[in-house]
């Protein structure tokens, strides 16, 4: 029989909404390793718990923060796994990016409960595939953060702008999404950060990397590993061989609702350079920048310098 691990966090939105799925798989798999994430606090020694257990195989069911947090644990240096873990997303959140591009399937308790158990007693083998994660550090961290989008400026702040402002019970997901996007289209200079100043400005950001250099005040950057994101958008143009899309915004951004239209429409492309904007690929990147990051919806620790690296993880294998 395979070890397997069930990681639930009852907070996530869909979770606590509906239930957990792998609440069913733990009563069917007793021998299962199950960690129910009430605190995140002690999460890399729960991790190594489950390194020490033998688990070969975990079932995350969560949110896009979740996953964050489990896979940065999973992947720090001294979690203890002799051979890294194979992965698997149940959808739990309110957005679930990498669940809905290569995430476990199964529609129903039942249905999940089985597979799982099927492949815990090695009767039925998983669909395995393999997928590379950003792997960002820096002098505020103790440890990598693993994620699969990291957004700088005007989008880092509107993201937590809108968790604060527009989510909240009943109010999560792709509709609030797309509410948020809609509200700043129509009236971007309306909406203010905490600070009082609003959130469509320029900050400053260098960004360097092979075959890319990009110093002085911009509106926003996004850096992802995924083939596609929230809404089924793709606004990643840049031409080569590297695992990591990066697209800049300049500043000032030339016509910011054609721009953000264009995005929407998924007309991305080389045409965007009319609005100042540039996409690029490569396997690491340097930047300098003091405004707040934001990975995968939740803000990371700065570093007083404001450096921050962003490489490549080793293809990480996620059960379908």
């Amino acid at each position: 029989m395979r070890r397997i691990g069930l990681i639930v966090n009852h907070g996530s939105h869909a979770v606590a909404k509906r239930g957990a799925m792998l609440e069913a798989v733990a009563l069917e798999l007793p021998d299962a390793s199950y960690l129910l994430l009430d605190d995140f606090a002690d999460l890399k020694g729960h991790i190594r718990q489950l390194a020490r257990n033998g688990v070969e195989k975990i079932f995350i069911e969560g949110g896009d923060g979740t996953l964050l947090a489990v896979l940065s644990a999973c992947l720090d240096p001294g979690a203890g796994f002799k051979t890294q873990p194979e992965f698997a997303i149940l959808p739990g959140g309110s957005t679930n990016l990498a669940a809905r591009s290569f995430g476990f399937r199964g529609k129903t308790a039942g249905e999940v409960t089985r597979r799982i158990a099927a492949i815990a007693h090695e009767v039925d083998a998983p669909i395995r595939e393999t997928h590379r994660a950003l792997w960002i550090e820096n002098a505020a961290m103790t440890g990598p953060t693993i994620g699969f989008v990291l957004s700088t400026g005007t989008l880092a702040r509107a993201m937590l702008f809108a968790q604060r402002e527009f989510h909240g019970a009943g109010r999560r997901g792709a509709r609030t999404i797309l509410k948020a996007i809609r509200q700043f289209l129509i009236a971007p200079h309306r909406y203010y950060d905490t600070d009082g100043v609003p959130l469509l400005r320029a900050s400053d950001l260098s960004v360097t990397g092979a075959g890319v250099a990009l110093e002085g005040p911009h509106t926003l950057a996004l850096i992802s590993s995924l083939p596609q994101l929230s809404l089924g958008l793709d606004p990643f143009w840049g031409k080569g061989p590297g695992a990591i899309a990066l697209t800049h915004a300049a500043w000032p951004i030339k016509g910011f609702r054609r721009a953000l239209i264009r995005v929407l429409l998924h007309l991305s492309g080389p045409r965007l350079a009319a609005h100042g904007m540039s996409s690029y690929r490569g396997d690491r990147f340097e930047l300098c920048h003091t405004d707040p990051v934001v990975v995968d919806g939740e803000a990371i620790p700065h570093a007083e310098d404001g450096r921050l690296s962003v490489s490549i993880t080793e293809p990480l294998v996620f059960l379908r």
